[in-house]
């Protein structure tokens, strides 16, 4: 019936044997019945392709694609490919769904004549007991209605999530588009939310919690790994190239925003990889340096305002990567008092070293966070801080420089407030 609509909720299967039959579980017991559930059985070596099968003699609303080993993106192509339901859904075969999900995605899309709905999730630990989190896209307290370039920019400023398990769309925005997940790599849902988005016409947000993460070890995004380092800047890349192929008037837009994702997400995972003792591939460095070069020419030639912090971070993420790809994180650190002379920072810079060493999120306080960096046991030797403390520092550098940024930027506003209505500050 066209009032009940069919929907399709893929979920891929790999090695989650201690998750499956409570996600499953959670699926089937939607409020709303008119369900299609695809078990995509990844080529999983445990028990859950019979799971799987179980599952489909239990409930007549399972089918299950048993498939060799590909990914997630594969699977979810998988998915896509054999669903005939007229909305589709993803789930995570380790997580859980609240069981008003579809029924109410489905009247928000209704009673706000939209067709795409996104709502907030929450996150559990691996024994399903809720944590705390604070998350940016669970930020709003009322129902948004919002247009695709709205929520493209929301989405770029980090503002909504790209998790596609946190909204429900048409089948035909993945069938009838050539839409598919960018296989045999990670950070595939970021690389691809904002073609989702850019299909609609009317998007709606609800402020109601649907969708329960599980954080655990093992996981695709709690697993340290170079790779990911080219991944991310590939997704990047990804995103630009569809927004400003769709929307060509975001092009002043994203210079700026890619400027922000740039020195704020890539150089952090940059950081996690020397953090955990890891080496950054040759071709992931030079890929990254064409990446700075390419954003640093942009940045130049754009009408856009570019703030003094972030050319200035801009010029430290290119001595960064030069220094990482070479392995020379001792000389790094020997150089960044002198920044200014080397790093080739844009002009329009301000101030000298000091002002570079502040604002740089390679230090907390003033101690540089290398391999070598560590509290001192009783008999003067330096212990090796452990991961834990590494990346306390970490976001703390982050957080503070955030902080400034903000600061920062309310400064400028205030002042550009005051000019408008005649008031000028004097020089100190």
């Amino acid at each position: 019936m066209e009032h009940e609509p069919l929907v399709s909720i893929i979920i891929p299967v790999y090695k989650v044997e201690r998750f499956l039959d409570a996600c499953v579980a959670s699926v089937a017991a939607q409020t709303y019945t008119n369900l299609e559930i695809l078990l995509v059985d990844d080529g999983s070596p445990d028990s859950c392709p019979a799971m799987c099968d179980a599952w489909a003699r239990k409930d007549p609303r399972v089918r299950v694609i048993h498939k060799p080993n590909g990914g997630l993106s594969d699977a979810r192509n998988a998915g896509i490919a054999q669903a005939t339901g007229s909305y589709i859904y993803f789930a995570d075969s380790d997580d859980t769904v609240a069981p008003t999900l579809v029924e109410d995605c489905l009247a928000a899309l209704r009673d706000y004549d939209a067709d795409l709905v996104m709502f907030q999730f929450d996150t559990i630990s691996e024994n399903g007991k809720p944590l705390l989190s604070n998350y940016r896209h669970n930020d709003f307290s009322e129902v948004q209605i919002l247009t695709p370039v709205e929520t493209i920019k929301k989405q770029v400023r980090a503002e909504i999530d790209g998790y596609f398990w946190a909204f429900l769309a048409p089948a035909s925005t993945y069938q009838s588009t050539g839409f598919s997940f960018p296989v045999g790599r990670k950070i595939e849902d970021l690389s691809r939310i904002c073609n989702v988005i850019g299909e609609a016409t009317r998007v709606v947000r609800i402020p109601k919690v649907l969708y329960h993460y599980r954080m655990r070890e093992g996981s695709i995004t709690a697993t340290l790994d170079p790779k990911l380092t080219r991944d991310w800047t590939r997704a990047a890349d990804d995103r630009e190239t569809y927004i400003l192929e769709r929307f060509p008037e975001l092009k002043g837009f994203m210079t700026l925003q890619q400027l922000n994702f740039f020195a704020n997400l890539d150089y952090e995972t940059i950081r996690q990889s020397l953090i955990a003792g890891l080496k950054i591939d040759p071709e992931d460095a030079d890929s990254i340096r064409r990446h700075i070069e390419r954003l640093s020419k942009t940045a130049t030639e754009s009408d856009e305002p570019i703030p003094d912090t972030l050319r200035e971070l801009l010029g430290l993420l290119k001595l960064g990567v030069a220094k990482f790809a070479d392995n020379a994180v001792d000389a790094l650190s020997a150089a960044a008092p002198d920044v200014t002379a080397d790093a080739d920072v844009p002009a329009g810079t301000s101030g000298g070293a000091a002002n570079h060493r502040s604002a740089s999120p390679l230090f907390s306080g003033s101690r540089p966070l290398t391999a070598a960096s560590g509290p001192q046991t009783e008999d003067g030797k330096e212990d090796e801080p452990t991961l834990a403390e590494r990346f306390r520092d970490m976001r703390e550098d982050w957080r503070q420089l955030r902080i400034q940024h903000i600061e920062e930027a309310e400064e400028r506003k205030a002042e550009r407030l005051a000019a408008r209505n005649g008031v000028t500050f004097e020089q100190e």
